[in-house]
């Protein structure tokens, strides 16, 4: 059940950088939910704000040949819970763009729930992979 379920984050991720909304509107569910901490600090609910983001996304790497991105995730851990998983891990993404390199990281939590027709993106949150400030120590 693990291997179906990176399948199925992999195929989300995938379609992102391919521009492909049907696969994402199919590894998602209508009112998937998401904290993106670099867009918004409010939650983003709802599909439909991503799939148009997917191709703003598209336009803005541009075309050409080479241009492209890839992810990687990395220290994935799944926890499975009847028909809802959670999954948890830092990704990593390239964008290819001429002879320019972009790399990023962030570290996600995504909770998909097996629906009739298969497992489906229910929730994600989105934290930056650096320490946040802090208090300091009461005196």
């Amino acid at each position: 059940m693990e291997d179906e379920i990176l399948k199925v984050l992999n195929r989300n991720l995938q379609s992102i950088w391919d521009a492909d909304v049907a696969t994402y509107a199919e590894t998602c569910a209508p009112d998937v939910s998401f904290f993106e901490w670099y867009i918004t600090t409010q939650r983003i609910d709802g599909i439909d704000f991503h799939l148009h983001e997917i191709l703003v996304h598209a336009q803005a790497l541009g075309g050409g040949e080479g241009a492209h991105t890839e992810h990687e995730v990395l220290q994935p851990r799944i926890q499975i819970y009847g028909d809802t998983a959670i999954v948890t891990y830092t990704l990593l993404v390239r964008a290819v763009k001429g002879v320019a390199v972009t790399r990023t990281q962030q570290n996600e939590t995504r909770v998909f729930h097996r629906f009739d027709d298969g497992w489906k993106l229910v929730h994600c949150h989105k934290s930056p992979c650096w320490r946040a400030p802090h208090d300091a120590p009461l005196t």
